[in-house]
């Protein structure tokens, strides 16, 4: 493999998508030497991705001990949720004084993506395009705050999604929640999109715990 010039971003990005997928379940140790072995890398730039992953809040780090994947408690699970459902409704409050056309319009087109994964029961089609719907509208506030703190928030978020979403894609037609949210905000009915948008994340939220909780039982008898 070669390695671009950003040795630690490119290390910290293929890291975390091993988190997201449950590659590296919570609570699972993730040695340097193991994973500069993996990636063909040193173990310093190693170290680099992993204190990356820690300040987007994905890994933990303990003196003697080293780097482990964040292991959520059911009250992180309800916290994380319904701090995604508070700003993400400001992300609406922020669209409120935006021209949303063109946003509508690209949004419009992730939807049909998002349909025709879930067609086709592409799980990870669907889940990349449902990260862009929603990094489509936080970009499109053009509020640095927003952008900041919801990067932080969402990146938390992933790995508890995609586990969700793992569990539960059979069938699902979860992207008209997304085309729904989208006709409100074209509409410019913000307070209807907003309270959908809350609904969209908190909906699952007990769901989550049980899902998550399970899924862990399920590594650790591995």
């Amino acid at each position: 493999m070669s390695l671009p010039e950003t040795i630690p971003y490119f290390l910290a990005d293929r890291i975390k998508a091993g988190i997201i997928r449950w590659r590296y379940p919570p609570g699972s140790s993730l040695r340097e030497i193991d994973l500069a072995a993996e990636y063909g890398a040193s173990r310093g730039p190693v170290r680099e991705a992993l204190r990356i992953l820690e300040l987007q809040g994905l890994v933990l780090h303990a003196p003697r001990r080293g780097f482990k994947v964040k292991h959520y408690t059911a009250d992180d699970l309800r916290h994380l949720y319904r701090l995604r459902a508070q700003l993400e409704a400001e992300v609406i409050d922020a669209l409120s004084t935006k021209q949303v056309d063109a946003l509508c319009d690209g949004l419009d087109r992730i939807n049909a993506v998002m349909r025709d994964s879930a067609a086709r029961k592409d799980l990870e089609g669907y889940f990349l395009n449902n990260i862009e719907f929603h990094q489509l509208m936080i970009d499109s506030t053009e509020s640095s705050v927003l952008r900041t703190i919801l990067h932080q928030v969402n990146a938390m978020s992933l790995p508890v999604r995609f586990i969700l979403l793992r569990n539960e894609f059979s069938g699902r037609s979860e992207y008209k929640y997304h085309r729904d949210i989208t006709q409100a905000v074209r509409d410019r009915n913000f307070k209807l999109a907003k309270k959908m948008t809350v609904e969209h994340i908190t909906v699952n939220m007990e769901r989550v715990v049980d899902v998550y909780a399970e899924a862990l039982g399920r590594h650790g008898e591995r």
